[in-house]
């Protein structure tokens, strides 16, 4: 690269120069490059499925009303006690709403922390696949058949790496702040809705492609499962929202939903190429 840095060869994450290790996965820069083999592949696409369970994880639709249950129980249940006492029934409704507050902070923290893993592990998963299609393209001696659909998974690649940032779980404070927080947290609902509604269509459009070029190869990988097409504007989402508040609730489903079933649906696509390469000669 023209600035003296370089690539990863495990993950390909750039480095500057004099870095010892990469900074993404951990990989010992200073080691000697060989040719990549389909097997090395194999076992590094292998190797960032195992541990999917932790970096994807499945967050349950239920989170969205654990906040307002807390909100809920701590009024009602100061409201009562306002007619014994009114200092412990005016500290219950205060710490019911503090309850809430924490849990609903804590919410968008687990969906921006998973966002973060995920796109990490994403980015690596994308980057052992274009491996493997490159190498089993050598040993068969169809390198030029693949070349037009590895130009297509570099490019969604690439874009990957420029438009996903990984986002501070800082930003799950956001709403606390005076005055601008409600600013900063509608940002936070921006990216998370970025990563929920448009990064299922990136990650289609390269599973699609790693099938067509396995296809160029000669081998039967399954494709990656249809979708439907969704309706999911930020900016619709956001109108709504403020001209009714309570369709937050439902956007909060969608964020948790969605994203739950790209995971899912990722998780079939690896486990399908896995299956139908594992012994490939």
């Amino acid at each position: 690269m023209p600035d003296g840095s370089s690539m990863c060869p495990r993950c390909g994450t750039a480095s500057s120069p004099g870095e010892r290790f990469c900074r993404h996965c951990g990989y010992d820069l200073m080691t000697p490059t060989r040719p990549l083999t389909s097997g090395d592949a194999r076992r590094r696409v292998a190797e960032l499925s195992i541990g999917r369970g932790v970096s994807d994880e499945i967050i349950s639709p239920l989170w969205v009303l654990v906040p307002l249950l807390a909100l809920v129980v701590g009024f009602m249940a100061g409201i009562l006690l306002l007619f014994f006492d009114l200092s412990t029934g005016g500290f219950i409704i205060f710490l019911g709403f503090a309850v809430a507050a924490f849990l609903f902070i804590y919410m968008n923290y687990k969906l921006i922390d998973r966002m973060n893993k995920h796109l990490a592990r994403e980015a690596a998963l994308r980057r052992a696949m274009i491996d493997l299609i490159l190498a089993r393209g050598q040993e068969k001696g169809t390198a030029a058949a693949v070349q037009p659909y590895i130009f297509a998974l570099e490019s969604i690649d690439q874009g990957a790496r420029i438009g996903e940032r990984p986002r501070s779980t800082l930003w799950s404070l956001a709403i606390l702040i005076p005055i601008i927080g409600i600013v900063l947290y509608f940002y936070t609902l921006y990216f998370l809705s970025q990563f929920a509604f448009d990064h299922d269509d990136r990650w289609h459009a390269f599973a699609y492609n790693v099938y067509l070029a396995f296809a160029a190869n000669g081998e039967n990988v399954p494709p990656p499962v249809p979708r439907s097409p969704q309706d999911r504007s930020f900016l619709l989402y956001l109108i709504i929202t403020i001209i009714f508040s309570p369709f937050l609730i439902y956007w909060y489903l969608k964020l948790i939903d969605d994203t739950n079933n790209h995971f899912r649906e990722q998780w079939a696509f690896e486990d399908g190429l896995r299956a139908a390469t594992e012994t490939l000669q």
